[in-house]
Protein backbone atom coordinates (compact mmCIF):
# COMPACT_ATOMS: atom_id res chain seq x y z
CA UNK A 1 0.00 0.00 0.00
CA UNK A 2 1.18 3.27 -1.34
CA UNK A 3 1.80 6.62 1.76
CA UNK A 4 -0.87 8.92 0.86
CA UNK A 5 1.18 12.23 0.56
CA UNK A 6 0.18 15.71 -0.05
CA UNK A 7 2.62 18.22 -1.42
CA UNK A 8 1.97 21.79 -0.49
CA UNK A 9 2.92 24.02 -3.18
CA UNK A 10 4.47 26.60 -0.61
CA UNK A 11 4.70 30.30 -1.64
CA UNK A 12 4.15 30.85 -5.15
CA UNK A 13 6.49 33.72 -5.80
CA UNK A 14 9.62 31.07 -4.41
CA UNK A 15 11.22 27.94 -5.52
CA UNK A 16 8.24 25.95 -3.52
CA UNK A 17 6.56 25.41 -7.69
CA UNK A 18 9.65 24.24 -9.28
CA UNK A 19 11.12 22.10 -6.85
CA UNK A 20 7.86 20.53 -6.70
CA UNK A 21 7.81 20.24 -10.65
CA UNK A 22 11.25 18.86 -10.71
CA UNK A 23 10.59 16.26 -8.28
CA UNK A 24 7.55 14.90 -9.48
CA UNK A 25 9.92 14.93 -12.85
CA UNK A 26 11.28 11.79 -10.85
CA UNK A 27 9.88 8.45 -11.92
CA UNK A 28 10.98 6.54 -8.57
CA UNK A 29 9.44 8.94 -6.52
CA UNK A 30 6.14 9.10 -8.11
CA UNK A 31 6.19 5.13 -8.66
CA UNK A 32 6.89 4.27 -4.94
CA UNK A 33 4.15 6.69 -3.69
CA UNK A 34 0.28 8.41 -3.90
CA UNK A 35 1.43 12.08 -4.40
CA UNK A 36 -1.33 14.74 -4.76
CA UNK A 37 -0.09 18.17 -4.75
CA UNK A 38 -2.27 21.09 -3.42
CA UNK A 39 -2.38 23.80 -5.78
CA UNK A 40 -3.56 26.11 -8.00
CA UNK A 41 -3.78 24.53 -11.43
CA UNK A 42 -2.60 27.62 -13.14
CA UNK A 43 0.52 27.80 -10.80
CA UNK A 44 1.33 24.75 -11.35
CA UNK A 45 0.75 25.20 -15.26
CA UNK A 46 2.65 28.54 -15.43
CA UNK A 47 5.72 27.04 -14.21
CA UNK A 48 5.75 24.04 -15.77
CA UNK A 49 5.64 25.98 -19.11
CA UNK A 50 8.50 28.22 -17.91
CA UNK A 51 10.36 25.41 -17.20
CA UNK A 52 9.84 23.15 -19.87
CA UNK A 53 8.63 20.68 -17.90
CA UNK A 54 6.27 18.15 -19.45
CA UNK A 55 3.94 16.48 -17.03
CA UNK A 56 0.79 14.10 -17.81
CA UNK A 57 -1.68 13.15 -15.31
CA UNK A 58 -0.30 10.11 -14.65
CA UNK A 59 2.30 11.31 -12.68
CA UNK A 60 0.31 12.63 -9.60
CA UNK A 61 -3.05 13.99 -8.85
CA UNK A 62 -3.57 17.81 -8.37
CA UNK A 63 -6.31 19.12 -5.22
CA UNK A 64 -7.28 22.73 -7.09
CA UNK A 65 -7.54 25.46 -4.70
CA UNK A 66 -8.01 29.13 -4.38
CA UNK A 67 -9.45 29.52 -7.92
CA UNK A 68 -7.36 30.13 -11.60
CA UNK A 69 -6.92 33.94 -11.24
CA UNK A 70 -3.95 33.64 -9.05
CA UNK A 71 -1.14 36.71 -9.38
CA UNK A 72 2.25 35.63 -9.56
CA UNK A 73 5.12 37.86 -8.77
CA UNK A 74 7.94 35.69 -8.88
CA UNK A 75 11.08 37.12 -6.26
CA UNK A 76 8.00 39.30 -4.47
CA UNK A 77 6.78 39.11 -0.86
CA UNK A 78 2.76 39.11 -1.37
CA UNK A 79 -0.51 38.87 0.38
CA UNK A 80 -1.95 36.77 -2.69
CA UNK A 81 0.98 34.53 -2.25
CA UNK A 82 0.78 34.41 1.37
CA UNK A 83 -2.89 33.33 0.91
CA UNK A 84 -2.23 30.39 -1.41
CA UNK A 85 0.59 29.15 0.90
CA UNK A 86 -1.38 29.65 4.60
CA UNK A 87 -4.90 27.74 2.47
CA UNK A 88 -2.80 24.74 0.84
CA UNK A 89 -1.27 23.20 4.56
CA UNK A 90 -4.87 24.45 6.22
CA UNK A 91 -6.39 22.32 3.40
CA UNK A 92 -3.54 19.37 3.46
CA UNK A 93 -4.44 19.44 7.49
CA UNK A 94 -7.67 19.20 7.32
CA UNK A 95 -7.71 16.12 4.68
CA UNK A 96 -5.26 14.22 7.20
CA UNK A 97 -7.08 14.96 10.28
CA UNK A 98 -10.14 13.39 8.37
CA UNK A 99 -8.31 10.39 7.67
CA UNK A 100 -7.99 11.12 3.81
CA UNK A 101 -4.06 11.09 3.88
CA UNK A 102 -1.50 9.96 5.66
CA UNK A 103 1.34 12.73 5.48
CA UNK A 104 1.93 16.40 4.16
CA UNK A 105 5.40 17.55 2.82
CA UNK A 106 4.79 21.44 2.67
CA UNK A 107 7.04 23.46 0.26
CA UNK A 108 8.81 26.53 1.91
CA UNK A 109 6.72 29.44 2.55
CA UNK A 110 7.09 32.82 3.50
CA UNK A 111 6.38 34.02 7.28
CA UNK A 112 5.63 37.42 6.19
CA UNK A 113 3.44 36.81 3.22
CA UNK A 114 1.70 34.30 5.06
CA UNK A 115 0.96 37.09 8.06
CA UNK A 116 -0.30 39.26 5.15
CA UNK A 117 -2.34 36.56 3.36
CA UNK A 118 -4.25 36.66 6.77
CA UNK A 119 -2.71 33.77 8.70
CA UNK A 120 -1.25 34.85 11.90
CA UNK A 121 1.16 32.26 12.57
CA UNK A 122 4.95 32.35 13.11
CA UNK A 123 5.60 29.75 10.60
CA UNK A 124 4.59 26.16 9.86
CA UNK A 125 5.59 24.89 12.58
CA UNK A 126 3.24 27.10 14.63
CA UNK A 127 0.28 26.75 12.67
CA UNK A 128 0.68 22.94 12.14
CA UNK A 129 -0.01 22.33 15.67
CA UNK A 130 -2.70 25.04 16.24
CA UNK A 131 -4.78 23.73 13.70
CA UNK A 132 -3.85 20.40 13.59
CA UNK A 133 -4.81 20.03 16.93
CA UNK A 134 -1.97 19.13 18.70
CA UNK A 135 -1.66 18.86 22.44
CA UNK A 136 2.34 19.88 21.93
CA UNK A 137 4.28 20.08 19.54
CA UNK A 138 8.17 20.21 19.01
CA UNK A 139 10.19 21.10 15.43
CA UNK A 140 13.17 18.31 14.90
CA UNK A 141 15.57 18.28 12.22
CA UNK A 142 16.23 14.99 10.76
CA UNK A 143 19.51 13.43 8.38
CA UNK A 144 21.38 10.26 8.49
CA UNK A 145 24.24 12.31 9.82
CA UNK A 146 22.05 14.37 12.63
CA UNK A 147 18.91 15.02 14.22
CA UNK A 148 18.43 18.07 16.07
CA UNK A 149 15.04 19.17 18.34
CA UNK A 150 14.28 22.35 19.46
CA UNK A 151 13.01 24.44 22.70
CA UNK A 152 12.24 27.50 20.85
CA UNK A 153 11.36 27.90 16.92
CA UNK A 154 11.05 31.62 15.59
CA UNK A 155 11.21 33.99 18.16
CA UNK A 156 13.26 37.13 18.20
CA UNK A 157 16.89 36.43 19.90
CA UNK A 158 16.00 38.94 22.85
CA UNK A 159 13.28 37.03 23.86
CA UNK A 160 14.28 32.88 24.00
CA UNK A 161 16.43 33.37 27.63
CA UNK A 162 12.73 33.98 29.29
CA UNK A 163 10.77 31.32 27.13
CA UNK A 164 13.20 28.47 28.67
CA UNK A 165 11.89 27.41 31.51
CA UNK A 166 11.79 24.14 33.10
CA UNK A 167 8.41 22.76 31.79
CA UNK A 168 8.60 24.35 28.11
CA UNK A 169 11.78 21.70 28.69
CA UNK A 170 9.88 18.83 29.84
CA UNK A 171 7.17 19.14 27.33
CA UNK A 172 9.09 19.58 24.14
CA UNK A 173 12.14 17.13 25.66
CA UNK A 174 9.38 14.66 25.65
CA UNK A 175 7.71 15.21 22.96
CA UNK A 176 10.65 14.63 20.80
CA UNK A 177 11.85 11.30 23.06
CA UNK A 178 8.62 9.59 22.45
CA UNK A 179 8.50 10.34 18.95
CA UNK A 180 12.34 8.78 18.55
CA UNK A 181 10.69 5.27 19.99
CA UNK A 182 7.75 5.80 17.92
CA UNK A 183 8.57 7.31 14.53
CA UNK A 184 11.94 6.30 14.40
CA UNK A 185 11.93 3.11 16.14
CA UNK A 186 14.91 3.80 18.37
CA UNK A 187 14.78 1.51 21.23
CA UNK A 188 16.26 3.10 23.46
CA UNK A 189 16.69 6.96 22.70
CA UNK A 190 20.05 9.20 24.07
CA UNK A 191 19.69 13.05 23.80
CA UNK A 192 21.77 15.17 24.22
CA UNK A 193 21.14 18.75 25.34
CA UNK A 194 22.56 22.08 24.80
CA UNK A 195 22.93 24.77 27.41
CA UNK A 196 21.81 28.11 26.20
CA UNK A 197 25.08 30.13 27.28
CA UNK A 198 28.02 30.53 26.30
CA UNK A 199 30.10 27.31 27.38
CA UNK A 200 26.99 26.10 29.25
CA UNK A 201 26.75 28.96 31.42
CA UNK A 202 30.32 28.76 32.94
CA UNK A 203 29.37 27.20 36.10
CA UNK A 204 27.47 29.84 36.63
CA UNK A 205 29.28 33.06 36.15
CA UNK A 206 27.89 33.99 32.63
CA UNK A 207 24.18 33.09 32.90
CA UNK A 208 22.53 30.40 35.75
CA UNK A 209 19.87 29.36 32.74
CA UNK A 210 21.82 25.92 33.13
CA UNK A 211 22.14 25.52 37.05
CA UNK A 212 18.10 26.68 37.21
CA UNK A 213 16.60 25.89 34.37
CA UNK A 214 17.94 23.46 32.23
CA UNK A 215 20.16 20.72 34.40
CA UNK A 216 16.54 20.57 36.75
CA UNK A 217 14.30 19.73 33.70
CA UNK A 218 17.14 16.89 32.97
CA UNK A 219 17.05 15.33 35.99
CA UNK A 220 13.30 15.39 36.42
CA UNK A 221 13.36 13.64 32.75
CA UNK A 222 15.89 11.13 33.37
CA UNK A 223 13.40 10.30 36.71
CA UNK A 224 10.81 9.67 34.05
CA UNK A 225 12.25 7.77 31.76
CA UNK A 226 15.28 6.12 33.05
CA UNK A 227 18.89 7.34 34.12
CA UNK A 228 21.10 8.56 31.59
CA UNK A 229 18.43 8.89 28.54
CA UNK A 230 19.18 12.99 28.85
CA UNK A 231 22.51 14.42 29.21
CA UNK A 232 23.94 17.80 29.40
CA UNK A 233 23.79 20.98 29.34
CA UNK A 234 26.62 20.57 26.87
CA UNK A 235 28.72 23.51 25.55
CA UNK A 236 27.66 23.81 21.74
CA UNK A 237 30.98 25.12 20.59
CA UNK A 238 32.39 22.03 22.17
CA UNK A 239 30.12 19.43 21.95
CA UNK A 240 29.76 19.93 17.57
CA UNK A 241 33.65 20.63 18.13
CA UNK A 242 34.29 17.40 19.88
CA UNK A 243 31.90 15.07 17.81
CA UNK A 244 30.12 14.19 20.93
CA UNK A 245 26.81 14.30 19.24
CA UNK A 246 28.05 11.14 17.17
CA UNK A 247 27.17 9.64 21.24
CA UNK A 248 22.98 10.66 20.55
CA UNK A 249 20.08 9.70 18.99
CA UNK A 250 19.13 13.56 18.77
CA UNK A 251 21.06 16.43 20.08
CA UNK A 252 18.09 19.12 21.62
CA UNK A 253 19.12 23.08 20.86
CA UNK A 254 17.70 26.17 22.86
CA UNK A 255 16.90 28.28 19.60
CA UNK A 256 17.09 27.98 16.14
CA UNK A 257 20.50 29.07 14.91
CA UNK A 258 22.11 27.03 17.52
CA UNK A 259 20.74 23.99 16.39
CA UNK A 260 20.37 24.79 12.56
CA UNK A 261 24.06 26.33 11.89
CA UNK A 262 25.70 22.75 12.58
CA UNK A 263 22.75 21.11 11.44
CA UNK A 264 22.80 22.45 7.62
CA UNK A 265 26.63 22.16 7.85
CA UNK A 266 26.33 18.40 8.43
CA UNK A 267 23.19 17.59 6.37
CA UNK A 268 23.48 20.15 3.30
CA UNK A 269 20.66 19.54 0.85
CA UNK A 270 19.47 16.14 2.39
CA UNK A 271 18.28 17.53 5.72
CA UNK A 272 14.42 17.12 6.53
CA UNK A 273 12.24 19.38 8.87
CA UNK A 274 9.70 17.21 10.83
CA UNK A 275 6.79 18.39 13.41
CA UNK A 276 6.83 15.37 16.21
CA UNK A 277 3.36 15.48 18.51
CA UNK A 278 0.82 15.81 15.25
CA UNK A 279 -1.31 12.80 14.57
CA UNK A 280 -0.82 13.17 10.94
CA UNK A 281 2.52 12.81 9.90
CA UNK A 282 4.43 16.23 8.44
CA UNK A 283 7.51 16.84 6.54
CA UNK A 284 9.43 19.71 4.88
CA UNK A 285 12.82 20.53 3.29
CA UNK A 286 15.20 22.24 5.51
CA UNK A 287 15.25 25.47 3.27
CA UNK A 288 13.51 28.64 2.45
CA UNK A 289 12.05 30.05 -0.49
CA UNK A 290 15.41 31.26 -1.79
CA UNK A 291 13.45 34.28 -3.23
CA UNK A 292 16.79 35.16 -5.03
CA UNK A 293 16.67 32.66 -7.30
CA UNK A 294 12.77 32.31 -7.92
CA UNK A 295 11.92 31.36 -11.61
CA UNK A 296 15.56 31.03 -12.97
CA UNK A 297 15.36 26.68 -13.14
CA UNK A 298 18.24 27.00 -10.20
CA UNK A 299 16.18 25.25 -7.48
CA UNK A 300 17.78 21.55 -6.19
CA UNK A 301 14.84 19.49 -5.41
CA UNK A 302 17.38 17.29 -3.31
CA UNK A 303 15.52 18.47 0.25
CA UNK A 304 11.78 18.28 -0.69
CA UNK A 305 12.51 14.88 -1.78
CA UNK A 306 14.37 14.13 1.01
CA UNK A 307 11.08 14.90 2.89
CA UNK A 308 8.66 12.82 0.67
CA UNK A 309 11.02 9.99 1.84
CA UNK A 310 11.37 10.35 5.32
CA UNK A 311 7.37 11.42 5.25
CA UNK A 312 6.90 7.80 3.58
CA UNK A 313 9.37 6.22 6.54
CA UNK A 314 8.03 7.79 9.68
CA UNK A 315 4.20 6.71 8.42
CA UNK A 316 5.00 3.02 8.37
CA UNK A 317 6.68 3.04 11.36
CA UNK A 318 3.99 4.64 13.08
CA UNK A 319 2.20 1.76 11.49
CA UNK A 320 5.03 -0.92 12.58
CA UNK A 321 4.19 0.67 16.31
CA UNK A 322 0.79 0.39 16.05
CA UNK A 323 0.79 -3.43 15.85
Amino acid sequence: MKTRILITIGDINGIGPEIVLKTLKNSRIIKKYDITVVSPFSVLSHYAGKFNIRLTADNFNILPIGGEKVKIETGRITAASGFISGLAVQTAIELCLAGDYDAIVTAPISKKALNLGGYRFDGHTEMLGALGKAKETCMMMLSGRLNMGFATTHPPLKKVAGLITRDLLKRKLSVCYDSLRKDLLVKKPLVGVLGLNPHAGDSGLIGDEESRVISPAIRLLNAKYGNDKFNGPFSPDAYFASKAYRKFDMTFAMYHDQGFIPFKMLAGHYGTNFTAGLSFVRTSPDHGTAFDIAGKNKASEASLSEAIKWADRIFKNRVKNRH
